[in-house]
Parts: structure tokens; sequence; C-alpha cells
């Protein structure tokens, strides 16, 4: 019950670290908000997390290993590639969209003076994704749907545009759905921009 209970209330430390590190930055956002938000008292933060690296570093990392977590889960299936790569493509857009103060936090405060060590950390964790999303791509290569290309670079690349396209729907709303970014994103990772 103890162990139940602290899980509890670390996951709420979490989940206010992100609100408040998603609208106030890094270097903004203060411990003792965190905890009101989170409805904990200011030693019980403390306790769980001794600086706000800290807390910084653990509310990207663990939330980042969760939306992996989730894609791997969701992309257990027997689909043809094609359609098997739309899904990667929709449940990443999805999870980005559903945790969008730590995706606000992945796009824009990652470079913002945070300390070494914590970017060091943060980096680990996203190197394991873009890992996971190369083995998608490997199995792609394999059945002949993906030409040979450095998978790793490829990775990096649908990462990265993945992340652009969220990032802009996410600051505005009014430009696009979840739907059009994942159908866009598709299209151009599957067929490219030029015209047959």
């Amino acid at each position: 019950m103890g162990s139940a209970k602290t899980s509890n209330k670390h996951k709420q430390i979490l989940d206010a670290a992100a609100t408040i590190f998603s609208q106030k930055g890094f270097h903004q956002a203060r411990m003792d908000e965190i905890a009101v938000m989170a409805e904990v008292a200011k030693g019980t933060l403390y306790y769980n997390f001794s600086s706000k690296s800290l807390l910084f570093a653990a509310t990207v990392t663990e939330g980042m290993e969760e939306i992996v977590r989730k894609v791997r889960a969701e992309l257990v299936s027997d689909l043809p590639f094609p359609e098997h790569f739309h899904l990667l493509v929709s449940t990443i857009v999805r999870l980005y969209m559903q945790h969008s103060d730590l995706a606000h936090i992945i796009f824009n405060e990652l470079s913002s003076g945070i300390d070494d060590e914590v970017l060091v950390e943060i980096e680990r964790v996203r190197s394991r994704f873009i890992d996971f999303i190369a083995e998608m791509l490997s199995w792609g290569q394999q059945k002949g749907y993906i030409k040979n290309i450095d998978l790793k670079l490829s990775a990096v690349a649908l990462a990265g545009i993945i992340d652009s396209v969220c990032s802009h729907i996410l600051q505005n709303p009014d430009e696009g759905s979840e739907e059009k970014a994942v159908e866009t994103l598709y299209d151009i990772l599957s067929s490219g921009l030029l015209g047959g």
C-alpha cells in the first residue's frame, strides 16, 4: 500500500512539474509552485527530488520513456509494413498531443542552459527512442519497403520532422489538427515531396 501511495505522489509531482516547466520554462519555474500544484508538502517534493535540475531530468526522461513504452505496446501488430509505418507515425503524434506539456518541454526547453549532466541523461533516453525507430525502419527495409539508406540517420530525420510538425501544431492549433499532421507526415515520410 505504501509503495502505491509513494508511486502516486511521484506521478503527481511529475505531472505538476511538466505543467509548470511547460508554462514557465526551466529557469522561471519554482519548486514551491510545483509542490502546490502537485498538492504535496515542499518537504515531500525535496524528499523525492533534491533539486530542480533532477526534477526536470526525471520529468523529461520518465515522460519520454512512458511514450516509448506506449508506442512499443501499440506497434505489436501483424499489419503490412506501410500500415505499420502509418501506425508508428500516428501513435507518436497522438502521444505528443496527449502529453502536450511534456512535448512542449522537449521541443522548447532542452537547449536553455540546463545542467550538462541533466542533458546527458535526457539524450540517453532520446537515443533509445531513435534506436527504437531505427528498429522499425530496419524491419521495413528487410521487407523491401525501405531503400538501402542509413537507418540511424533516417530515424533521427523521422523523429526530427515529427517533433517539428507536432511543435508547430501545438503552438498554432488553428493551422492543423492531429489527423492533418499524421496524414501530412505520412505522405512526406512514405513517398516524399516530389510529385510523380
